[in-house]
């Protein structure tokens, strides 16, 4: 007698071979399977549902991708990226997020490394569907990142900047709030003498901070000399000069609001070098609420985003949007969250000269 050569033995079981196993159609598998329309009998379901586990069969993702079913994948896509982005800490925060809020949803999260160029050179590797949809992260006002894949009618949300796109929703912190707060922490010290060290404006947080730092000490009747007011940067070498340049001026500021808390430590690094006393000779604010501000010495007062929530709260929106379960274009809400003032050891008087 001839043993009939089973799928399993055959190699990878497909769905027919389930089916012909089972003794149901293709069709029927895919009803079970997917918890489709189609009413299928208990003992059926059951069936259907031992023989794909006895042939260890598991749906083919492209084939369902080709059936017009989703992926259950959100892509991740920096503005920016570096070979360091997740040990960035700002990026880890949010990624986090990011991933937590997938698993919960029972979604993968595939990380693009490719640089974004423009549309016309950057586009075509989004078009092959691996994701259901796109977190992007930080885009730069000077790319076309959103609009190239919004055009590719992809389901999008922006992390950490307003999308700029009519229909494309977005989740952020209160820049202008957050800068607001430092600021007049410092000018309730007493501080009158404020600098501000930013990153650069292609960054939309960048402006945003700078400009309601600029709209508070105005309203207090301080106007900010440009010395007070270097290009902003990320190069962290290029940050040593800066901050040694402006606290050895003739008549240095005696605190000084960072765009974030990386700058602000670095800031802290020439400070100390300097012999210079932290919060006694110079109070420092950053932004963010990094895991480093609270365990250097002194601990540094900034304010704090929720980065880990934001993650979350943009990958749960964008679920929504390839679920179909976000409301019409004109209706959709971002998401702007609260920043809250941290105050630790940076931050004091300043000194009677």
């Amino acid at each position: 007698m001839i043993k009939r050569k089973t799928a399993r033995s055959a190699g990878v079981a497909t769905i027919r071979d389930v089916a012909r196993e089972s003794g149901v159609s293709v069709a029927t598998v895919s009803y079970v399977l997917n918890n489709g329309p189609r009413n299928v009998a208990a003992p059926t379901r059951e069936r259907v549902l031992d023989t794909v586990r006895r042939l260890n069969y598991h749906p083919n993702a492209t084939a369902q991708r080709l059936a017009g079913r989703k992926m259950r994948t959100v892509g991740v896509l920096f503005g920016y990226v570096e070979t360091e982005i997740l040990t960035n800490p700002y990026a880890a925060m949010v990624v986090q997020g990011i991933l937590s809020a997938a698993a919960q949803q029972r979604y993968n999260v595939t990380l693009f490394t490719l640089r974004w160029e423009d549309a016309d050179t950057s586009a075509a590797e989004f078009r092959d569907e691996r994701t259901d949809g796109i977190l992007v992260v930080a885009p730069l006002t000077n790319s076309d990142i959103v609009q190239g894949l919004a055009d590719l009618q992809i389901p999008l949300v922006t992390v950490s900047s307003p999308s700029g796109v009519p229909g494309v929703p977005y989740v952020d912190v209160d820049n202008t709030a957050g800068a607001r707060m430092a600021t007049e922490h410092l000018l309730a010290l007493g501080h009158t003498r404020i600098a501000h060290i930013g990153g650069q404006e292609v960054h939309q947080d960048v402006p945003a901070r700078r400009n309601a730092f600029l709209q508070t000490l105005a309203e207090a009747g301080i106007m900010v000399p440009d010395t007070y007011l270097p290009e902003g940067t990320y190069d962290w070498q290029l940050v040593r000069k800066i901050a040694r340049q402006i606290l050895t001026l003739p008549e240095p500021p005696t605190a000084i609001f960072a765009g974030n808390d990386t700058l602000a430590l670095v800031i802290l690094e020439v400070a100390q070098s300097l012999g210079l006393r932290v919060p006694e000779d110079l109070s420092l604010v950053g932004f963010d609420d990094l895991p480093m501000a609270a365990v250097v010495s002194p601990g540094l007062t900034t304010v704090r985003q929720p980065l880990i929530a934001i993650g979350a709260a943009a990958t749960r929106t964008l679920i929504r949007e390839i679920e179909g379960d976000a409301v019409e274009n004109e209706e959709r809400q971002d998401i702007v969250m609260s920043p809250e003032l941290i105050v630790r050891g940076s931050t004091g008087p300043p000194a009677v000269r």
